[in-house]
C-alpha cells in the first residue's frame, strides 16, 4: 500500500482497519518548491476514519493528508481541465531505492522522489449541500 513506502505512516495506519488505496482521490495542492528539490502533495482521503483519535471533533468527516517527498527527479505535470484536481494516487518504490510517485487523472504528475513522509494527517468538517 501507498503509505507503507512512506517516513512517519504510524498515526494514518492506526486510523484505518485497512488504509484505503488512493483511487479517484480528491487532490487539494501540489506546491514544488522554487528549485524543484521539494513537492507537497495534500489530498482527502477517500474515505473518513474507521478509528478517529477522540481528541478529534464529533463532527469531522474528512480527513486531509499532506505527503512531502524531497530529492525530485524526472518531473512531469500535466493539467489541461477546468475541473477539480483528482486522481488515482500512487507511491511505490523501485530497484534503486527511490520512490516512484504519480497521479493519474485530472492532473497527471509523476517524479521519483529519494524520500518521502507523511506530514500530516488532519481530521475537518466538510459541509455537504442538501
Amino acid at each position: 500500500m501507498w503509505h507503507e513506502h512512506l517516513r512517519d505512516n504510524y498515526f494514518i495506519s492506526q486510523l484505518y482497519d485497512k488504509v484505503p488505496e488512493l483511487i479517484n482521490t480528491e487532490v487539494m495542492n501540489i506546491q514544488i518548491n522554487r528549485e524543484g528539490e521539494k513537492i507537497t502533495v495534500s489530498f482527502k482521503m477517500p474515505k473518513y476514519a474507521d478509528n478517529p483519535p477522540k481528541k478529534w471533533s464529533l463532527s469531522n468527516n474528512t480527513i486531509i493528508v499532506e505527503l512531502d517527498f524531497s530529492e525530485i527527479e524526472a518531473l512531469s505535470l500535466t493539467y489541461n481541465s477546468k475541473e477539480f484536481l483528482s486522481g488515482d494516487i500512487k507511491v511505490e518504490s523501485n530497484n534503486n531505492g527511490l520512490l516512484n510517485v504519480s497521479i493519474s487523472g485530472t492532473v497527471d504528475l509523476s517524479f521519483r522522489a529519494n524520500t518521502g513522509a507523511i506530514q500530516s494527517v488532519e481530521g475537518i468538517i466538510v459541509g455537504t449541500l442538501e
